[in-house]
């Protein structure tokens, strides 16, 4: 049972978010789970691999957001996740006026996704897009994201990252839950430039992507004992050489001036997942 659930997990799995996402992939023995396992809410294992039990399902729209591609069945997450969006949506309608576009969760109950994400396992992860939208306005829940980043040129379209984007950056940033927040570097580098406080920004870490949406990351909570956490940032607000040097890589893999070298095309083994995620999906119907 554990050779077939495990070649199962790894099918269509994609280890990068692209900006095209191919949502025909095959399903994997956590995709084509429809529903929540268990009433106690428990994150089991790391962010990129692990499962959950007792998830909660972010709702369809509340005061300050907007669930988009509920299509793709990925709006669940451990109760704090949906405490923590329904607590900067609240933020941003209150501050703004506005919503957040809401991206994927995890799935009813984690683990791998046959497209897109190499984490979001254990429902502590949340896309959210850089755009926002009037509390009035009507959005298509499957419209596209949309980039507010010249990766070429090293900047932020537009004349700068909006004032409703930062606030809701900054709020996630100083939450109590909050471990990290992925951005794309010329975001952050943006706010080191124009902030004049900058000890918030150590939370929000470069890496590549994200310049459509930033990705926040809960901690582990204090019910979940097998619940991995990621090590904390390293000192200081990463304002510093290395981000100026993710900036320029960016601009020189998008131009063409720095060509990584070819993934070797040697099939990795599968990760062995906590025994109590087999133990769950031995539980589940084929």
């Amino acid at each position: 049972m554990r050779k077939l659930i495990m070649a199962l997990c790894c099918v269509g799995a994609s280890s990068w978010a692209q900006n095209y996402q191919p949502e025909n992939k095959p399903n994997n023995a956590w995709s084509v789970i429809k529903s929540p396992s268990g009433s106690f809410a428990e994150s089991i294992g790391s962010y990129a691999n692990g499962c959950m039990t007792g998830a909660v399902a972010l709702p369809p729209t509340g005061e300050g957001f907007v669930d988009m591609r509920r299509n793709r069945n990925r709006f669940y997450g451990q109760p704090k996740l949906i405490e923590f969006i329904k607590q900067l949506g609240y933020y941003v309608s209150e501050r703004h006026g506005k919503k957040l576009l809401i991206g994927d969760l995890s799935q009813p109950m984690g683990g791998r996704m046959n497209f897109g994400h190499s984490s979001h396992q254990i429902g502590l992860d949340v896309d959210i897009w850089m755009q926002l939208i009037f509390a009035n306005e009507q959005v298509d829940p499957y419209r596209d994201m949309h980039t507010i980043v010249d990766k070429a040129g090293g900047f932020v379209l537009n004349g700068g990252i909006p004032k409703e984007t930062r606030d809701a950056l900054y709020f996630s940033a100083t939450h109590p839950d909050v471990a990290r927040i992925f951005v794309n570097p010329v975001v952050k580098e943006y706010l080191c430039s124009t902030e004049t406080d900058t000890s918030w920004l150590r939370a929000l870490r470069a890496w590549w992507g994200h310049d459509e949406h930033f990705h926040v990351r809960l901690k582990c909570d204090a019910n979940s004992p097998l619940c991995k956490n990621q090590a904390p940032p390293p000192p200081g607000d990463g304002c510093d050489g290395s981000l100026y040097n993710w900036v320029q890589e960016q601009s020189d893999r998008v131009t063409g001036r720095f060509v990584p070298k070819p993934k070797s095309k040697k099939k990795r083994k599968p990760k062995v997942m906590p025994e109590m995620c087999y133990q769950l999906l031995e539980q589940q119907s084929w």
